[in-house]
């Protein structure tokens, strides 16, 4: 595992779990002002020049609280664009968005590998660069290579890495391989308090390679076995599949006390809850890159643009990882983010020669999928097996 270290620009070898979270809880509490002379400094970047046809309004989907309010009301003010902003729970969420409202939206915010499904199904249409210099800031090393790796289509915001985070105080061990989920099982606190982000490409891709096979395999008696492992766990052990940001606020109250979840997710909930660690277990990694496309349909398109621009801006990018905790791509911004941020989970990740990426199935192999997730999501655990934890 590496944790990607901005102030160098150069990758170091993370020297061990204690080390990680010992630095993450010696940055003190959370401020947003690292410091004050460097995010003045980005903040007299040059802004985006907006273009001759703005169109008085956009519509976009995005990820929760991935807009913040501050980035709204100057992106508007600046431009005199109004933001019309709706939000979703996960990528398919998105996608059947996308196929049912073609022309509704003028901006979406999807994972890379989503983006280039849309892609390969002529959903998008090419982002209108407006301003080349915003772009020249991303560090494409975070990249799937064999995805729109010329960002024509997709433009990407973040990444992170999946992991399991869990709370020190009722599990013991660190996760080291993907075997960890299986652990505890005598643990009378676990049934019920096991969590997974709900998404199906994501969460079966872990559970191929807790099963030791290909994340990404299109083998139907792997995805049996991944189906099976999956409506066992929820049975026997109660896991439950969350979206992300119930995830991050189950882990904080205590109510859930182990969870696969992305690296940023896993930041928020050790700033919310100190004795919640985190761990990338070793070998192949999920990793994820979230960022923006038009759709085919939009009415707008370098008015969309224009806004992917203004949140790629340096101050913009850094504002948003500080607040969100998952790690930009622009390598300007996290230079100058919290401390916090570059030394907690938000921007560990595995070596390069370890990433998986999502690929791109054909629709038979992701018709796979969708009937083992069906199965999947019918199980049931028993609500009366959850114990509840003594007062402490």
């Amino acid at each position: 595992m590496e944790t990607r270290n901005f102030i160098r620009k150069t990758p170091v070898a993370l020297c061990g779990l204690a080390a990680a979270f010992f630095l993450t809880l010696a940055s003190g509490c959370y401020q947003q002002a690292l410091d004050k002379e460097a995010t003045h400094g980005l903040a007299q970047d040059p802004y985006p020049v907006a273009p001759e046809n703005l169109a008085p309004s956009i519509r976009m989907l995005v990820w929760p609280d991935t807009i913040l309010k501050e980035n709204q009301e100057d992106f508007e003010s600046r431009y005199g664009v109004k933001l019309e902003i709706e939000t979703f729970g996960n990528d398919d969420e998105a996608y059947n968005n996308i196929v049912r409202n073609p022309s509704k939206y003028d901006l979406i915010m999807v994972s890379q590998y989503m983006g280039d499904r849309m892609r390969r199904e002529n959903m998008l249409r090419p982002v209108p660069r407006l301003n080349d210099y915003i772009y020249h800031y991303i560090d494409t090393s975070v990249l799937n290579p064999k995805a729109d790796p010329h960002m024509v289509y997709f433009i990407p915001f973040d990444y992170a890495a999946m992991g399991i985070s869990f709370n020190i105080d009722y599990v013991s061990g660190f996760p080291r391989k993907w075997e960890y989920l299986a652990e505890h099982k005598d643990n009378p606190y676990l049934y019920g308090r096991i969590v997974m982000t709900d998404d199906m490409r994501y969460a079966m891709a872990v559970t191929l390679l807790f099963a030791g096979l290909d994340p990404e395999s299109t083998n139907p008696k792997d995805i049996a076995t991944a189906r099976d492992l999956l409506i066992r766990s929820v049975k026997e052990a109660g896991l439950r599949f969350l979206p992300d940001s119930k995830i991050r606020a189950e882990m904080i109250s205590g109510s859930a006390l182990k969870a696969i979840t992305w690296s940023g997710e896993a930041a928020a909930i050790l700033r919310g809850k100190s004795s919640c660690r985190f761990l990338i277990p070793e070998g192949k990694s999920i990793t994820t890159v979230d960022g923006f496309a038009i759709p085919k349909g939009a009415n707008s398109p370098e008015t969309a643009t224009l806004f992917i621009e203004f949140m790629l801006h340096p101050y913009n990018s850094m504002v948003v990882a500080n607040q969100t905790m998952y790690a930009s791509v622009n390598m300007r911004s996290m230079k100058y983010a919290d401390r916090f941020v570059i030394n907690s989970p938000s921007c560990m990740i595995a070596p390069p020669g370890d990433r998986v990426h999502m690929k791109y199935f054909q629709s038979e192999e992701l018709r796979l999928y969708q009937e083992a997730w069906a199965e999947v999501k019918k199980a049931q655990f028993d609500a009366g097996k959850v114990n509840l934890i003594p007062t402490q």
